[in-house]
């Protein structure tokens, strides 16, 4: 199917830190704000399909932890917790703006095999072209340690990939690609192109996520080689500046812009 080069097929994945308090539990504050940022893309025209973290953060709490659980039974029970609160948070705030949520929960495995890789295609193929907001997890509860992506990061953009998207937009606490680790070096700078992921840049991307994320500076590194790989212009900045995400589609905002010589075919 040839679709209306007008309209971007774009793919955003939100890191848990962004959308949890620093108590651990979700922020409706933070959720309202990537809701309508999300709004204001559909509005125009737009398909977007958010790949979101945070199901362990907003479940661990409920689950009777002060602290985020380290056992992957802990993890998967917490998940299933946290997975139907963000359900909800998301499904009523998209459908106040009269739009319709779905949630997609996928394994590595979905991957591998090909019908199981068809299958999720369609399926997302199916509510973009209806108009539905694909909201895209890891399968947490039941995935093994051994078959997990291992963070969103990588999950969003073998997503992006799968359905040939545009452009993925990576929001998290850091607002962008620095040559150094700018929390330990003063004169670390922004950078703000990248063409290419060269040794130094994967030797910059150093330190794992935060307490409420798994990712970290190399998850995402690793994931914009996936979609560089495929294509797919990738941008990476700080959630919850105002209208990120459209500055980002429209190449204005602050962060780092990876592309690739090679362009996306619809």
């Amino acid at each position: 199917m040839i679709r209306n080069t007008n309209i971007k097929r774009i793919v955003i994945k939100i890191g848990s830190s962004s959308l949890t308090s620093r108590h651990g539990e979700i922020s409706r504050r933070k959720l309202e704000r990537l809701a309508d940022e999300i709004v204001n893309l559909k509005d125009m025209g737009h398909e977007v399909v958010l790949v979101s973290s945070g199901a362990v953060a907003a479940g661990y709490r409920r689950l009777g932890f002060l602290e985020r659980p380290n056992t992957l039974t802990e993890k998967q029970a917490a998940a299933s917790i946290g997975q139907s609160l963000l359900m909800d948070s998301y499904s009523e705030l998209f459908l106040s703006h009269g739009y319709v949520a779905g949630q997609i929960l996928i394994t590595k495995g979905d991957f591998s095999d090909g019908d199981r890789y068809r299958n999720v295609r369609n399926t997302i193929n199916v509510l973009l072209e209806r108009g539905i907001i694909p909201i895209v997890n890891e399968n947490d509860t039941v995935t093994i340690e051994r078959l997990q992506f291992g963070d969103n990061d990588t999950l969003s953009a073998r997503v992006a990939s799968l359905i040939e998207a545009d452009q993925l937009v990576i929001l998290s606490d850091i607002d962008g690609m620095y040559d150094a680790e700018p929390a330990s070096n003063a004169n670390a700078k922004l950078l703000e192109r990248v063409k290419e992921i060269t040794p130094e840049i994967e030797a910059a991307a150093g330190g794992s996520g935060s307490i409420a994320g798994t990712g970290g500076m190399k998850s995402k590194i690793a994931a914009v080689k996936i979609a560089m790989a495929s294509g797919i212009p990738t941008f990476l900045g700080k959630a919850g500046i105002k209208n990120i995400v459209g500055d980002a589609i429209n190449g204005t905002a602050k962060g780092t812009y990876f592309v690739s010589g090679t362009p996306v075919t619809s």
